[in-house]
């Protein structure tokens, strides 16, 4: 894979009856060798189904980005995170 400069990623997740949005995202990328972290992260969040939640972050280079997603309700009939689109 080519490497490239990221600087921001858009996530649309569905909510409906068994899937809500993450409590928080986490988002690192690929140096090479191993998954780092990017730094600055913040998120706008989206206030509806299939909407873009906006992470921007401190520019960094790599081939490929990971997202590490964490449930808002882990073990429950809601606690499914679903994502319809992404877009770097």
């Amino acid at each position: 894979m080519r490497t490239r400069t990221f600087d921001r990623v858009a996530v649309s997740f569905t909510v409906d009856t068994t899937h809500a949005l993450p409590a928080k995202a986490g988002v690192a990328v690929w140096d090479g060798r191993a998954y780092v972290p990017v730094t600055g992260a913040t998120a706008e969040w989206a206030t509806a189904s299939d909407s873009p939640t906006v992470i921007t972050f401190d520019a960094v280079r790599g081939s490929r980005l990971r997202l590490t997603l964490t449930s808002a309700s882990p073990g429950e009939a809601k606690g499914e995170v679903r994502i319809g689109r992404l877009d770097m």
